[in-house]
């Protein structure tokens, strides 16, 4: 019998959701046995987990957030009798030796890694192009060298539509982490527009609820000389619009508009050869009336 006595482990945002730090248990003597549960935040698990064999735990935590962590214990005995509770491991837990820096890999949520660096890569939603789970969290951290930028592309695009993206949404945020400004909160199936960070991260979030899923997305990214883009950007202003395939974007953070090679250049005047063509138009008209005016005196 395995019994938690203690457990505060970083949870996630939802109930029941561990996408950083986790206490998870196996019924056998390794992952690859049947999970009997993972735990995370102060939820203590069942005080009666029983095995018939082998129990194996695996505790996972990240590099950031860190809380006190867990205490357990087991006792044994030989079937048909059920092993008795371990009772009161006492409140003195011993000293644990100094953390040594993790450089371990860290998962994204969504199947591998979370942290991308280098010149390109690419990510998508878990299952994709299958749809994705319910109540999921991923998230990426892009890096590219010191005085380069990260353009971002998603490539295939389709994530559960909601007028404000309160239900399934992908959220960037234009640093290495969620205190870093907002440049946009995406759902529906129009891919956004190509993203480039001010610096050389990115930071990705993922987030889907209980309810309707899509066939989530697929992303790319390049470093990129940030002279030699023309979206980087500029102000910091807050929009909300919802295009015409029903993606809903919230962005905190405008951008430069990307130069479309088809129509750059052929009015350069910002629209004054139109306005002239009309005025032209507009005169000949007039002229035509005055003078049929004057023929019929």
């Amino acid at each position: 019998m395995l019994q938690f006595t203690t457990m505060d482990v970083e949870g996630g945002f939802r109930p029941n959701e561990c996408p950083y730090d986790s206490v998870k248990v196996y019924d056998g003597g390794d992952a690859s046995g049947p999970p009997r549960g993972q735990y995370c935040a102060t939820n203590i698990p069942p005080p009666d987990l029983v095995f018939f064999g082998d129990a194996f735990v695996v505790f996972t935590s990240d590099e950031r957030n860190t809380r006190p962590g867990f205490s357990a214990c087991y006792s044994t005995s030989t079937p048909p009798a059920l092993p008795t509770p371990c009772g009161n491991v006492g409140t003195q837990a011993p000293t644990p030796p100094p953390l040594r820096p993790v450089t371990a890999w860290v998962e994204s949520g969504c199947g591998g890694p979370r942290d991308l660096s280098g010149p390109s890569g690419s990510f998508s939603s878990l299952q994709h192009p299958a749809n994705y789970p319910h109540s999921h969290h991923c998230e990426w951290l892009i890096t590219v060298d010191p005085g380069m930028v990260v353009t971002l592309t998603f490539d295939v695009f389709d994530v559960e539509h909601h007028d404000t993206c309160s239900r399934d949404s992908v959220l960037v945020y234009d640093g290495p982490s969620t205190s870093a400004g907002l440049i946009g909160e995406y759902c529906g199936n129009v891919p956004p527009r190509r993203i480039v960070s001010s610096g050389e991260q990115l930071y990705v979030i993922f987030n889907t609820d209980d309810e309707n899923a899509s066939t989530g997305f697929s992303a790319s990214f390049l470093a990129a000389d940030p002279s030699q883009v023309t979206d980087l950007p500029t102000t910091t202003s807050k929009i909300h619009v919802t295009t015409t395939g029903g993606s809903h974007v919230t962005k905190t953070t405008s951008q430069r508009p990307i130069a479309d090679p088809t129509t750059e250049g052929n009015n350069p005047a910002g629209g004054a050869s139109s306005s002239f063509q009309a005025t032209h138009i507009a005169w000949m008209v007039v002229m035509r009336v005055v003078l049929m005016f004057l023929q019929s005196i």
